[in-house]
């Protein structure tokens, strides 16, 4: 019964915008989703409501190409958003902060051009059926050779390369009960480059999947 309680006042805070304040389950890490700096994004909402949510799409983003020495700003970031006319709906920072941009039952602009699986449905479509989490990361050298150039790929750390173990944990986390309340099964979270690998690296080859709990129930 009081798993049950406690289910239920977690996936209330994911859907209607509200901050988890407490340690949720029984895991190791149970981070607060905070909302962004600056508050919600404004977004249409998905045409076919909750039920459009199938998908959830991984994504790295950072400051690098602009501040390759200080690449992790999070005002920066919501300003890359804002330039770009981009957002996602989630943002993980390096210490596994969990920031909110967009509300789930609003179509964030994330996921761009590209196709999955075979379903037309979906070519070029995805942001009406995912939900997109960004983390705060940069892909290795040869990834980000020609995404950032080469003068400011020299000048970031190899600290700021792939992600760090607080983002991971943080992830599992919100890939776990966003799969729990919307019945996205493991088969359907994707990541960028997938989508489109012909335009897109993210999250790229210093993604490590093995540490995620979801890699164990992929079929």
């Amino acid at each position: 019964m009081r798993s049950l309680i406690i289910l239920l006042l977690i996936a209330t805070a994911l859907g209607t915008g509200g901050c988890l304040t407490s340690p949720a389950l029984d895991y190791s890490y149970s981070p607060e989703i905070k909302p962004a700096p600056g508050g919600l994004i404004p977004r249409p909402l998905r045409p076919g409501g909750e039920k459009d949510i199938r998908y959830i799409m991984l994504h790295a983003i950072s400051d690098a190409a602009a501040n390759p020495t200080s690449p992790y700003r999070l005002e920066r970031i919501r300003a890359i958003f804002e330039g770009y006319q981009v957002e996602a709906h989630y943002v993980i920072d390096r210490e596994g902060q969990i920031y909110r941009f967009v509300s789930d039952a609003c179509l964030a602009r994330h996921a761009g051009r590209g196709s999955w699986a075979g379903d037309p449905q979906l070519t070029d479509n995805m942001n009406r059926y995912a939900i997109g989490i960004e983390l705060l990361g940069i892909g290795s050298a040869a990834e980000m050779e020609y995404v950032i150039g080469p003068l400011a790929n020299g000048q970031v750390r190899a600290a700021d390369r792939g992600y760090t173990p607080q983002q991971y944990a943080a992830l599992d986390f919100l890939l776990e009960h966003l799969m729990q309340r919307y019945a996205i099964p493991p088969e359907n979270i994707l990541t960028h480059h997938q989508y489109d690998p012909g335009r897109k690296w993210d999250p790229g080859e210093l993604f490590d999947w093995e540490q995620l709990r979801l890699e164990k129930a992929r079929p």
